[in-house]
C-alpha cells in the first residue's frame, strides 16, 4: 500500500477569489456568506451569482458561473447556496470553466438514504474527473481567522480571534459551538467537513500540519472513511510537533458477529481505537471543555516536560487545597514533598505557624506582599518539573480584588521567566475570567485552564502526550506490518473458521510462541506410552473443531499422575464431549505435560479491528478473564518496552513481580512472547479474525513461559478497509 496522498486545500481554504452561487439579499446563507467574508476582512475576489440580480451587497451581480469567467476568468472556488438537486448542475458548469474547489450547504444526500447516496456518488464521479476539491456536501463550511476568509454560512462571530487552534468537525453543530464559545482561545482555522463526499477529516487535518499559523489540531470524528489516512495525519502532525487532539464518538462492538474467540468480550472498537491513538500520538479527549483545556495548555507549552509528573501548587486559600487534593488524588500527577533545604528556606517567608506543605497556602497568613518571595522559592524546588498556581480569576471582581489577585499573576509570569519552569495558572471555576489578568497571563505565554476537574485532565493528557512523542513508532511502520507480509502460502494448509488447539499450537510455533511437550493421541495406548515419555503429571483434552472450549464441554482431564488416572480420564471426557455434542468430529486426545510451577496465569490474545487492523490484548488470565476484564491493548508490531508495558499495566503484574515473597515471574520471556504474537497478527494479515491463549503459564525467572491452551479463527475473506 503506497502512502496516502494529501490534495494541497490552498486553493478551497485560502482561495484568491469565491463566486457565491445563490447569493442573495435576503437573510439566509446566501446573503451570510458575503457578509462574513467582509466582516473578516477577505482581500480576494467575490462574484455574486444570481440571475434575478444585478447587484448584492453593493457587489455586481453576475447570471452565471460562465459569465464570469468570461468577464474574470478562472476562479479558485465556488460557494454552492442553493438546494440538493442544483448542486450537480452547478458544479458541471464549474467544471466546464475550470473552478479548483467548491463547498455545498444543502443536505439531502449520503444521509437521507439511498436516492441520496446515488447522487453523492455521482458528486464524487464529477468531482474525482475534474479534480474539484469539494467540502461537503451538508456542512456549514469553514472559517480561516487567519487568512482572513471563510464561506461559512451561519453568521460569524463577531470577535473570532484568530490564534493557535486549529479544528475539523464532521458536525456542523459542533462547529457552531466552537466558534461561538467564548473562550478567547484563538482559532487558525475551523473547518466543518459533513458528509465528506471527495474531503475527510484528515484532509483538513493535513492543511492545518502545514498551515504556520495552527499550533494545535482538534478535531469531532464520528467516523474515519481512511484509517490509512489517519495514520499518515498523526505521524505528520507528530513530525511537524503540532498536537493531535480528537473527540471520537460513537463507542460501538468490535464487529457485529461474534467470534469463538474471548478476546472480542474483552475489548470492543473503542478500545482499539484507545490504544491507535496511545500508539500515533494522538491525544484523545471527550468532550469541547476538556478539548479546549488540553488545547489551551498545549498551544502555550507545546513540549511537555521530560524529567517527570512532579508539580509543585502554590494557592491562597486553605480551602481549595483540600478540594485540589482530593480531585488529583486519582490522576498520575506527583506532589512531591518539600526537601530539607527548601523546607528551611522558605520558612522565612512565612510565619512560625505555617504548615509548609504542597500545595501551599501562602494566603492563609494574612501577607499577601509575601506572595512572590515564597512563590519563588517553591519554583526553586529541584524535583519540581512543573509549577501550578491554584488560582480564580472571576470576570466580576472589584477593582481592589483585581490589584490583590493580580499580585500571584504577576509571580507567576515572573518565575516563568526566571525559572524556564512551565507555569499553569488552574483557575477554581470554570466560568468567566476577567480580562486583565487573563491578557497579562495570554502575553507571557502561561496557560489558564478554567476548572480544577478539567484542568487536571488537561494536564494529564499533557503529560501523557510528552511521553508518547518519544515513543520512535511511525506511520511507515505501521504500514509495513499491515501490508508488507501477505497472508503466507502455508495458512492455506489450515481449513477456515475454528481451529483446534494442535492447528493454533502448529501455527504458532512458526513464530516462536513457546508451548509445552505434547502429542495428539488417536488411542488409549498411545496415550499411555505419551504419557509415560513426557513423565507424569500429564494433561489430557479432547481435540474437536465443535468443541472449542473445553472446560465448558467437561473436555480437560488435568493433574493425571499415574496409568490408572489417565485410563479412567481418557474415558471420562470422551464420554463428556459425547453428551455435550453427540456429532462433534474428534481428531484425538491431546496428551501434554502438566506444569505445575508457574507463578501465576497470563491471557494474551489478538482482535481483528475491521478498520484499524490487529490489536494485542494482554491480562490476567485462567478463569479471570472475563470476570475482571482487566487488560491492556497493543497495536502491533509491539517493542519489547511497549510489551513490558502491557504486562505492567495490569492486574497481572504484581503476582509476576515477586508478590509477597513468591519468586517473580520471567517477564521477560513473558514480554518476548508478546512481540511474537504482534509479529503473527501482521503476518498473518486479514486471515486472521481472532487469537486467545488462556492460560499462559508464567514461571519463575530466567524458566520462561508456555502457552497451555489457545485458539485461533482463520477467515478466508480479506478485509479491505485496513490493507
Amino acid at each position: 500500500m503506497a502512502d496516502p496522498k494529501f490534495p494541497d486545500l490552498r486553493p478551497l481554504l485560502e482561495p484568491a477569489s469565491i463566486a457565491v452561487v445563490g447569493a442573495s439579499e435576503n437573510r439566509g446563507p446566501g446573503r451570510q456568506v458575503l457578509e462574513n467574508l467582509a466582516q473578516l476582512g477577505y482581500q480576494g475576489s467575490v462574484y455574486p451569482v444570481n440571475p434575478k440580480y444585478k447587484a448584492v451587497l453593493d457587489l455586481p451581480c453576475y447570471p452565471s458561473l460562465r459569465a464570469v469567467y468570461e468577464e474574470k476568468g478562472p476562479l479558485d472556488m465556488l460557494a454552492i447556496l442553493l438546494g440538493r438537486d442544483s448542486v450537480i448542475p452547478v458544479l458541471e458548469e464549474a467544471a466546464q470553466v475550470g473552478v479548483k474547489a467548491a463547498w455545498a450547504f444543502a443536505s439531502g444526500f449520503a444521509e437521507a438514504g439511498a436516492p441520496g447516496k446515488e447522487l453523492q456518488g455521482k458528486l464524487l464521479s464529477l468531482c474525482k474527473d475534474h479534480n474539484i476539491l469539494f467540502c461537503g456536501p451538508n456542512c456549514v463550511g469553514y472559517l480561516n481567522p487567519a487568512k482572513h476568509v471563510g464561506t461559512y454560512s451561519a453568521p460569524a462571530p463577531k470577535e473570532i480571534l484568530a490564534g493557535g487552534l486549529g479544528f475539523v468537525a464532521q458536525s456542523g453543530y459542533v462547529c457552531l459551538a466552537m466558534a461561538n464559545s467564548g473562550r478567547k482561545i484563538g482559532f487558525s482555522t475551523i473547518c466543518s467537513s459533513g458528509n465528506e463526499a471527495v474531503l475527510d477529516a484528515t484532509d483538513y487535518m493535513s492543511y492545518l500540519i502545514q498551515q504556520e499559523e495552527t499550533k494545535v489540531i482538534g478535531g469531532f470524528i464520528e467516523q474515519f472513511r481512511s484509517p490509512q489516512k489517519l495514520i499518515q495525519v498523526a505521524s505528520l502532525a507528530r513530525d511537524q510537533g503540532k498536537p493531535l487532539i480528537l473527540i471520537k464518538v460513537g463507542k460501538s462492538a468490535l464487529a457485529k458477529r461474534a467470534t469463538e474467540a474471548h478476546t472480542g468480550a474483552l475489548a470492543g472498537e473503542d478500545d482499539v481505537q484507545d490504544a491507535l491513538f496511545d500508539t500515533l500520538g494522538i491525544i484523545r479527549v471527550h468532550d469541547l471543555e476538556e478539548l479546549f483545556e488540553t488545547a489551551e495548555l498545549l498551544i502555550k507549552y507545546p513540549k511537555p516536560p521530560t524529567s517527570g509528573r512532579r508539580a509543585f501548587a502554590f494557592t491562597l486559600s486553605g480551602g481549595i487545597i483540600g478540594l485540589f487534593g482530593d480531585l488529583v488524588e486519582p490522576t498520575r500527577i506527583e506532589l512531591p514533598d518539600w526537601s530539607a533545604k527548601g523546607r528551611e528556606e522558605i520558612k522565612t517567608h512565612l510565619p512560625p505557624y505555617a504548615t509548609v506543605s504542597n500545595p501551599l497556602d501562602a494566603w492563609g497568613y494574612g501577607k499577601i506582599e509575601q506572595t512572590y518571595p515564597v512563590f519563588l522559592r517553591t519554583a526553586a524546588q529541584e524535583d519540581a518539573d512543573f509549577l501550578l498556581v491554584l488560582q480564580d480569576l472571576p470576570p466580576n471582581m472589584a477593582a481592589p480584588q483585581v490589584e490583590q489577585y493580580m499580585v500571584p499573576v504577576r509571580a507567576a509570569i515572573e518565575v516563568h521567566r526566571s525559572f524556564g519552569k512551565p507555569v499553569v495558572v488552574l483557575s477554581n471555576t470554570a466560568s468567566g475570567l476577567h480580562e486583565e489578568p487573563k491578557a497579562h497571563l495570554d502575553a507571557a505565554g502561561i496557560p489558564l485552564l478554567q476548572g480544577i476537574r478539567p484542568g487536571l485532565k488537561a494536564l494529564e493528557k499533557w503529560l501523557d502526550y510528552g511521553e508518547r512523542i518519544r515513543n520512535p513508532l511511525s506511520a511507515k511502520d505501521l504500514y509495513a506490518a499491515r501490508t508488507t507480509h501477505p497472508s503466507p502460502s502455508w495458512l492455506r494448509d489450515f481449513p477456515k473458521g475454528v481451529l483446534t488447539e494442535v492447528q493454533t499450537k502448529e501455527i504458532l510455533r512458526k513464530f516462536g510462541v513457546p508451548c509445552p511437550e505434547e502429542y495428539l493421541c488417536t488411542s488409549l495406548e498411545e496415550c499411555l506410552r505419551r504419557a509415560q515419555e513426557l513423565g507424569f503429571p500429564v494433561v489430557l483434552k479432547v481435540m474437536s473443531p465443535e468443541v472449542p472450549h473445553k472446560t465448558e464441554a467437561g473436555a480437560v482431564a488435568l493433574g493425571i499422575r499415574s496409568a490408572d488416572q489417565l485410563k479412567e480420564a481418557y474415558h471420562r471426557i470422551l464420554k463428556n464431549v459425547q453428551q455435550y455434542n453427540p456429532t462433534a468430529r474428534i481428531d484425538g486426545v491431546l496428551c501434554q505435560r502438566m506444569i505445575e510451577q508457574a507463578i501465576a496465569e497470563c491471557f494474551c490474545g489478538v482482535l481483528m479491528d475491521p478498520s484499524f487492523g490487529p490489536a494485542v490484548v494482554f491480562g490476567l488470565g485462567g478463569i479471570w478473564v472475563e470476570v475482571l476484564k482487566n487488560r491492556s491493548i497493543g497495536i502491533p508490531p509491539i517493542s519489547f518496552d511497549k510489551a513490558m508495558e502491557l504486562i505492567q499495566t495490569t492486574l497481572a503484574y504484581p503476582l509476576l513481580n515477586g508478590f509477597r515473597g513468591k519468586p517473580r515471574g520471567d517477564l521477560e520471556s513473558l514480554a518476548r512472547m508478546i512481540c511474537q504474537v504482534g509479529d503473527l497478527a501482521c503476518a498473518l494479515g486479514p486471515a486472521l479474525q481472532a487469537l486467545d491463549m488462556n492460560p499462559i503459564l508464567v514461571l519463575p525467572e530466567g524458566q520462561g513461559v508456555y502457552i497451555a491452551d489457545a485458539l485461533m479463527e482463520v477467515r478466508s475473506e480479506r478485509n479491505t478497509l485496513w490493507q
